[in-house]
């Protein structure tokens, strides 16, 4: 991408911390949407857009009949009839019992399934209507009733997708940092955070955190990572200490922390690439920054490597009671060194979340620097392959489907919400 001088010198002066002459901002907020409109790859977007595919809904689940109840879960699918469909919520409970459950669902889904689970593992199992208050079994189908589901389901995923270049308008490949994220809610105070780090496809340093989106981190009494582990411990590079590679982004590397307001959030990594694992160049003690999972075509500077995954088991004090968890609680997010100063980047409905820093907050009109997918086959684009775009009439990239294209849902939030289901398989990864 080419860069104009008026353009470099607006980013320039954007640099985080506004520069300042007698006492007044220097930085034109909309001169920098006019550089950003100038710089996007889409003709037009929603200007009521939220980036959003989720929304959360709450249910209250009545176990009205005599199955020898246990548990129940809200599901994506018929576990009866459909392998690893994913679960939603999951509660305790008892014949004649009531609870209330919270689930993030995605916005294109319009039925969703709950299933009652005895003793003996056995499931009952009805459909409802995502917009459905109260979920009974009283009109539950002798042939939906007390079976083995077909798989165990699986805790649902939701998968993040980030671009490095904030405030800079990026390449939108959304590879730069991708992170696959599940929960499973052990009980009323105990809550396990499965987090994959799927790739890393940008070019400079970049840490990771994970605000949990309404808790302080007094809430919290303790974090482990299940077995020892921790991203910052580098494959086979146990005996180089990640400070000799990184540069420090965090104030700490304690797995539970507090942000400016209090929020808990935690720690995840200082360094994505030192993170991923096992292909570390360290030649004359020079940390070579490749390119992760982001290339069908492997080399040295594109290694393709096993994702890894850390598991993170959070301990909630007495009182905090954690049954409503979902995944919409979730707000990972990147650090990106920029001009001397760090950018947080979040997706778009936490974007003004601030949680280890100060900084200048950009309103750009235009495409957000991260996204949310709700859907744990979701496939993003190789290396410098646009998520797909819909410009002058023609259709480009990764999901450029006409009809389910991420161009159409980018012109209007309502349509194309199932965008992510309908790649171009010879531009994903």
């Amino acid at each position: 991408m080419q860069y104009t001088g008026k353009y470099l010198m607006a980013l320039g002066l954007l640099g985080g911390l506004l520069l300042t002459s007698c006492g007044k901002d220097v930085f034109d907020e909309d001169d920098y949407n006019k550089i950003i409109d100038e710089a996007s790859p889409v003709d037009s977007v929603d200007a009521k857009h939220t980036w959003e595919l989720t929304q959360d809904h709450i249910y209250v689940v009545e176990a009205d009949v005599n199955l020898g109840a246990k548990s129940v879960m809200i599901l994506s699918d018929n576990p009866l009839t459909v392998i690893n469909s994913e679960v939603m919520a999951e509660s305790a409970i008892e014949d004649g019992g009531r609870v209330m459950m919270a689930a993030t669902v995605p916005t294109r889904t319009s039925e969703l399934y709950a299933a009652l689970v005895d003793g003996d593992g056995l499931y009952s199992v009805v459909s409802f209507p995502v917009e459905t208050t109260v979920v009974n079994f009283s009109n539950l189908k002798h042939s939906n009733k007390q079976k083995s589901p077909r798989s165990r389901p699986v805790q649902q995923e939701l998968v993040y997708c980030f671009e490095e270049e904030m405030p800079e308008p990026g390449d939108y490949d959304y590879n730069d940092v991708v992170l696959r994220l599940s929960r499973e809610v052990i009980n009323s105070h105990h809550l396990k955070i499965a987090v994959e780090l799927a790739a890393v496809g940008g070019s400079k340093q970049l840490a990771a955190g994970l605000r949990l989106v309404g808790y302080q981190a007094e809430d919290i009494d303790s974090v482990t990572i299940e077995g020892g582990g921790s991203f910052d411990l580098s494959g086979t590079h146990h005996d180089v200490p990640l400070e000799k590679m990184a540069s420090p982004l965090f104030e700490s590397s304690s797995l539970l922390q507090a942000g400016r307001n209090g929020e808990a959030f935690l720690y995840l990594f200082e360094d994505a690439h030192w993170a991923m694992g096992d292909d570390l160049d360290l030649t004359n003690q020079i940390f070579q920054r490749k390119k992760y999972n982001v290339s069908r075509s492997y080399d040295d500077n594109f290694p393709i490597l096993v994702p890894r995954t850390e598991i993170y088991h959070v301990y909630f004090k007495q009182g905090q009671n954690i049954n409503g968890f979902t995944p919409g609680m979730f707000d990972p997010f990147i650090l990106s060194p920029y001009y001397g100063t760090v950018w947080e980047l979040h997706c778009y409905r936490d974007r003004e979340a601030q949680v280890t820093r100060e900084y200048t907050l950009t309103k750009s009109r235009k495409l957000p620097w991260a996204l949310m997918i709700p859907y744990a086959s979701f496939r993003y684009p190789l290396e410098g392959v646009n998520i797909g775009f819909k410009k002058n009439g023609g259709y480009f990239g990764a999901y450029m489907n006409k009809g389910c294209s991420f161009g159409e849902w980018a012109e209007d939030r309502t349509k194309c919400l199932d965008w992510y289901t309908s790649p171009t398989y010879n531009q994903i990864f």
